[in-house]
């Protein structure tokens, strides 16, 4: 049976369409049954499992309108948890009922320290029990007791209803006789620390115990949106002041800061020390991690693979790299050599991507040859030529298109995702 060339074209750009339709279907599924997750934090505990923190890219998608018109996650949510997995990638424990959770700290105690970011709060959790035995929340201190410029119509006193903080870390530090909570408070452009010791004796969330602090609200010539501030070797302190794009040591006595790195960085969610001395950075945007000679801030070391938004990374005992992977929905542990050595989860995205890429480039190709074929040995008129030439045109766009989609997805993947999510940054 002959098909004419008008046929022919249809069928390709009804498989097309029906193709398009059902990738969107499943694109639509995995992110409505949280198949899409988001890796932020993530923390290799002694025994080799691995607490990873979470939550879906459809959560992600939803974070502006949540801040837009003031919507809190609910508190039976399933989709914001941090769960554990062994090194085989079975999921051993699990707790929700938190919100955007940022940050997970395993303590010398066996409990865990978390940034549960949507709550505004960091919670001390009697792991495994799931029981919150601690927990720190900015709303309930005065601030003005702090310091007396910050009164109460500042910001900081007036606490709203999602977002108002956005904590987004928690670092513990064992001072000998106490110990200490570094916190980042993201919207307040602020970190501070506290004493953890004298919050556990109580009272809790009292003033007197907010011992250090740096930053001040949108004074951006300190800190912009910072993340993941630690404790350096020396008693110092790192920041990765985000909006900044750089990294800062802030002397912990006199709050100047002595040392900075801003060279071509776009984000910077992550910043560690490392026992050589060099910083181990995470730079979100660029979707790369890659350490730096702390005195010369030369890069001797970078791996980008598959990174996607990049939340942070951490070097383990073994001297491998493990990695947060942000929307990438995939936690990596890399050796030095940037070989993968052990995963957790599936990039939807990216298979998504691929799979609607390889689709539309075979089906566009082949229509492209179809239509060539129709025309030999036929005599067309001019406006029949204009017409199969403009088509044949735009589907070799489309291909490009494709193409394009299929080397670039990473920079294409982080561009939808700042225009998706704005100030979830």
């Amino acid at each position: 049976m002959r098909f004419t060339p008008k046929f022919k074209i249809g069928i390709f750009i009804g498989f097309f369409v029906l193709t398009l339709s059902a990738n969107l279907v499943l694109f639509y599924t995995f992110s409505s049954k949280n198949m899409m997750p988001s890796y932020l934090d993530v923390d290799r505990k002694p025994n080799g499992n691995t607490f990873i923190c979470t939550f879906s890219f459809r959560e992600v998608i939803n974070y502006p309108n949540r801040v837009r018109n003031q919507i809190p996650v609910p508190d039976n949510s399933t989709e914001h948890s941090i769960f554990e997995v062994d090194q085989y990638g079975n999921k051993v424990w699990e707790y929700i009922g938190l919100a955007q959770p940022h940050e997970v700290e395993y303590l010398p105690n066996g409990h865990i320290l978390v940034a549960d970011t949507g709550h505004d709060r960091v919670i001390e959790i009697d792991y495994p029990n799931k029981n919150i035995v601690w927990e720190w929340k900015p709303e309930l201190i005065n601030w003005t007791e702090i310091n007396s410029a910050w009164d109460t119509t500042h910001y900081y006193n007036n606490p709203i209803i999602f977002d108002w903080t956005h904590l987004n870390d928690v670092d513990f530090k064992n001072y000998s006789t106490w110990s200490a909570c570094l916190i980042s408070l993201r919207n307040f452009d602020m970190i501070v620390e506290i004493n953890y010791t004298a919050e556990r004796l109580g009272p809790a969330n009292s003033p007197n115990n907010i011992i250090w602090y740096y930053g001040d609200y949108n004074n951006h010539s300190l800190l912009y949106h910072q993340h993941n501030p630690d404790y350096l070797s020396d008693g110092n302190i790192i920041v990765s002041d985000s909006e900044n794009d750089r990294i800062l040591k802030v002397n912990y006595s006199n709050k100047e800061v002595f040392w900075s790195y801003q060279s071509g960085m776009r984000w910077p969610r992550d910043a560690d020390e490392l026992p050589n001395g060099n910083i181990l950075i995470t730079d979100s945007l660029n979707s790369r991690v890659f350490e730096i000679d702390a005195v010369s801030k030369q890069i001797v070391w970078s791996f980008r693979g598959d990174l996607i938004n990049p939340y942070e990374a951490d070097m383990l005992d073994n001297g491998n790299i493990l990695i947060g992977n942000g929307i990438g929905g995939v936690v990596y542990e890399i050796n030095p050599d940037g070989f993968e050595v052990w995963r957790y989860g599936i990039s939807y995205l990216k298979s998504l991507i691929y799979l609607n890429c390889i689709l539309a480039i075979i089906i566009e190709s082949a229509t492209i040859f179809f239509i060539f074929n129709g025309m030999k040995g036929r005599s067309l008129n001019r406006i029949e030529k204009i017409l199969k030439y403009f088509f044949i045109s735009f589907l070799g766009f489309l291909i490009a298109v494709a193409f394009i989609f299929l080397f670039f997805y990473t920079s294409i993947a982080v561009m939808v995702f700042i225009a998706m999510t704005g100030a979830a940054r």
